[in-house]
């Protein structure tokens, strides 16, 4: 168990004690006016979340906020569909929450159905959705992504039936060349995705170039200093999701990263 997992089920079972939650946001949690922003149509309080990186992290969303972080996403799963969204549904906090789906398992037909069935059950409880297309997926392929772009085309069709507007995210593989980018980044303009999540500093850079910054971009990784949350920025990212890497105070970096970000002079 890593020490994010670690200090995840301390937080579990301190969220008990009285006056636990008033604690941490008066010594975690900070305003920050100038770093707020919209983003893809949602409003941030500041670029930096947590990446879905916890088991049980839909049981942390509120606290998740008292530390920090302005949004936040979770990974179904095995966790029952209705208890995802009882859980999301039950949050306190303004925390933005993002659903992750995958194709997973090893009968393609099935791996889908049960993407679209997940996406279908909880649009109405998060604020947007990530889809995650990569080799470890159920689906085969991604040389041309030909053996994605029915379920994608299924899944922005299927937003039409519904009354609030989702953004819909493609999260990029850390694998992906540059040509195969490419062709994600063109369909993404095409088709009308609101933005891809893209791991690492020379992969953010190359989204935003190629895109010429039209399309939202979230840099994800391993961040370990403010240094490298500032350069995904600078790359070109909208947003920072923080996955594993921390170092020092771990789930806790937030407000370190805010303060380097908010004043980068000090």
């Amino acid at each position: 168990m890593n020490s994010l997992q670690q200090s995840a089920r301390r937080m579990l079972w301190k969220r008990h004690i009285p006056g636990y939650q008033l604690w941490n946001r008066l010594r975690y949690r900070r305003e920050h006016p100038a770093l707020e922003r919209e983003v893809f149509g949602i409003r941030f309080r500041h670029p930096i979340g947590l990446a879905p990186v916890l088991e049980r992290q839909v049981d942390l969303l509120d606290e998740c906020d008292d530390i920090g972080y302005s949004f936040t996403g979770i990974i179904p799963g095995d966790t029952p569909v209705q208890t995802v969204a009882t859980r999301l549904q039950a949050r306190q906090s303004p925390i933005v929450t993002s659903v992750e789906l995958r194709a997973e398992g090893d009968e393609e037909d099935k791996a889908q159905c049960e993407l679209i069935r997940q996406y279908s059950l909880l649009y109405d409880f998060t604020d947007y959705f990530v889809i995650d297309i990569n080799r470890e997926s159920g689906l085969s392929s991604l040389d041309d992504l030909s053996d994605w772009t029915a379920l994608l085309d299924e899944v922005l069709n299927l937003r039409l039936c519904y009354e609030k507007y989702r953004p819909i995210l493609l999260r990029i593989a850390p694998g992906h060349t540059e040509e195969q980018m490419a062709r994600i980044l063109d369909y993404s303009l095409l088709s009308g995705f609101d933005g891809v999540v893209a791991p690492g500093l020379s992969k953010v850079r190359f989204c935003a170039e190629y895109t010429k910054n039209r399309l939202p971009i979230i840099g994800s990784g391993a961040i370990s200093t403010p240094e490298e949350a500032i350069a995904l920025l600078e790359a070109g990212a909208s947003l920072v999701e923080v996955a594993h890497g921390l170092k020092e105070k771990g789930l806790y970096s937030a407000k370190r990263l805010l303060q380097a970000i908010d004043n980068p002079q000090s």
